[in-house]
């Protein structure tokens, strides 16, 4: 394998932030729904729910499914949260 096709495959196996909440239930569920999509998600400081609203965590996808995750999350969003973008 060429070294740019694999700097492309690890950039694509690259996990990226997606989403930020305070809200670990809501990123357990977010969670849950992507990889109903099929996109793998993982969560950062999943294990601080003692801390809920204290605590940011944030939501990663692999690089190359970035773009379906964000839209999935944007066309499901009710608009009535404040949480930023990662």
């Amino acid at each position: 394998m060429s070294t740019s096709k694999k700097a492309e495959t690890m950039s694509e196996d690259s996990l990226v932030p997606i989403y930020t909440t305070r809200n670990i239930a809501k990123a357990e569920v977010i969670k849950v729904a992507l990889e109903g999509e099929g996109i793998r998600c993982e969560i950062e400081n999943e294990h601080q729910a003692g801390l809920t609203g204290v605590t940011k965590v944030r939501l990663f996808v692999l690089e190359r499914n970035k773009d379906a995750a964000v839209e999935f999350i944007d066309a499901h969003e009710d608009g009535d949260e404040t949480d930023d973008p990662a």
